[in-house]
């Protein structure tokens, strides 16, 4: 991926922005035969009084969308992706308009209605890639009339920290298929698909099986693997919150984030609760867990105010009042606050040994619980919670658990790929630890730690346990094993 910026961006409808996102569709359509080579999407919302969905789009992919087409009619402005212009084809006669709308979201009767008043349209394919963070756009002035057209942006936009939606395999068939104007593969299983997203009530079971159905169907990358998680929502909320002046809400969130990392409360002290539709009580604890360890906490919203020692107090007050001296003084101890701590409430925190923490980290921690459900050990979060500094500088030893964590799936993900790329490249079935061990030395990676020959041996037994399930192993002596791939462990 090159490094030029991003200074222009070409206006879609959000929701034909969103079926770039999905993998469903490559293409969009554009004002103009010329076009520059990469470039920003920004979406323009529409409401229902706006333009006649069931007209322009296909049934199956509304019936997809339903939930959020509320969200669609939202004021926003944010990019979520930017792309690759990879061709630009011009399409008129009736019988192209026919096979192109079979491979898009368009209905035939929208293509051929606007061809009849352009004479002509004009189709990018576009290599698409979602930012790990959204941008905003300050142009806001971006309505329906600037559909299919570029405008500048104020400044330009870096797309370093970016993904591509497809592999540049998957990419590259796609791509031929339209270029061919080639039937789509499996109709049925497009509608099936459809169906079984436009049930908001999904069991694991059905979201794995509408994640391998958007696999076959070429919409996803075949190594994603790991069913999409309906926490992601609010999850993606918590700084954002936590940056507000919404207190009661970024409570509820820091409840709910303990939860799904995994602590619990037995106790049916509603002054002393986890419970997040239970927030908001005067004169009760923020946030208590009592497994798999006490932790106590305190909440403050806000960005743009000061943290004073008053919280500090309130910490102790309330959890000496509601836990007693010894529970209290046993307890972990967070404070949970966007804004920087007056050097007071800083001193305070350091000598009660009290953990500050943003709400950005928070997100982090909650976010790398939902991509990959076994890598936070709270048991191994314990001692780094326990161990100075505390005040605002435990921030950074959080991130550095978080940094660390991520080191470790990397390593695994790095071996599980060896394994794989080795036994393809051999047509072998298995291969064994020795040669693992050299691939791995002489892959050189500088962001992986240098490891013996034992710990690599260690790790894939980990990583072939049916729990794991990333690789396989066979005996071949006592104590001795080679190994096979079974899947992607995708970072």
């Amino acid at each position: 991926m090159g490094v030029t910026p991003l200074t222009t961006a070409l206006c879609l409808p959000a929701i034909e922005i969103g079926a770039l996102l999905e993998g469903r569709m490559i293409v969009a359509m554009s004002n103009t035969f010329r076009n520059p080579p990469c470039f920003l999407l920004c979406p323009i919302h529409f409401s229902a009084a706006t333009i006649k969905w069931e007209e322009r789009y296909h049934q199956s992919f509304l019936n997809a969308l339903r939930e959020s087409q509320e969200s669609l009619k939202a004021d926003t402005f944010t990019a979520h992706a930017w792309a690759k212009f990879k061709a630009c084809r011009i399409y008129s006669s009736p019988h192209d308009l026919e096979a192109l709308s079979q491979l898009t979201i368009w209905s035939s009767n929208y293509l051929h209605d606007l061809t009849q008043a352009r004479h002509k349209i004009f189709l990018l394919v576009l290599q698409v890639y979602r930012f790990s963070q959204p941008t905003e756009l300050s142009n806001r002035r971006a309505n329906e009339h600037n559909i299919g057209n570029y405008i500048k942006l104020s400044s330009a936009r870096s797309h370093r920290e970016s993904a591509a939606i497809l592999s540049d395999e998957i990419f590259e068939q796609r791509q031929r298929q339209i270029f061919d104007l080639s039937p789509p593969l499996y109709p049925e299983l497009e509608g099936l698909q459809g169906e079984i997203a436009a049930d908001r009530e999904l069991g694991l079971g059905a979201k794995l099986f509408n994640q391998d159905l958007k696999r076959l169907l070429g919409w996803s990358q075949s190594q994603e693997t790991q069913p999409l998680d309906s926490d992601l929502i609010w999850i993606q909320q918590i700084a954002q919150t936590g940056n507000s002046s919404n207190g009661h809400e970024f409570e509820k969130l820091v409840r709910k984030s303990l939860l799904k990392l995994g602590f619990s409360n037995s106790c049916n002290n509603p002054r002393a609760s986890l419970n997040p539709n239970a927030t908001g009580g005067a004169g009760g604890i923020d946030v208590y867990c009592d497994a798999p360890y006490a932790l106590v906490g305190e909440c403050k919203a806000s960005k743009h105010s000061r943290v004073p020692n008053s919280v500090t107090a309130q910490l102790i007050h309330l959890g000496i009042t509601h836990l007693g001296q010894t529970q209290f003084a046993q307890s972990i101890k967070l404070i949970f606050a966007a804004g920087p701590l007056t050097t007071p409430a800083d001193r305070a925190a350091r000598e009660n040994h009290m953990n500050v923490l943003r709400p950005e980290t928070l997100q982090r921690l909650t976010e790398l619980k939902v991509l990959h459900p076994g890598a936070i050990d709270l048991l191994k979060l314990k001692p780094c919670l326990q161990e100075a500094p505390f005040g605002e500088e435990a921030d950074t030893k959080v991130n550095q658990f978080i940094d660390d964590t991520w080191q470790q799936l990397k390593l695994r993900s790095c071996l599980v790929q060896l394994v794989k790329t080795y036994l393809n490249n051999t047509g072998l079935g298995t291969v064994e630890i020795g040669t693992v061990f050299g691939a791995y030395a002489a892959s050189a990676n500088p962001e992986l730690p240098k490891l013996k020959i034992e710990e690599i041996h260690e790790i894939l037994i980990e990583l072939s346990s049916p729990l794991a399930g990333y690789l396989g192993r066979s005996c071949v002596g006592k104590d001795s094993y080679s190994f096979y791939f079974l899947r992607d462990l995708n970072i």
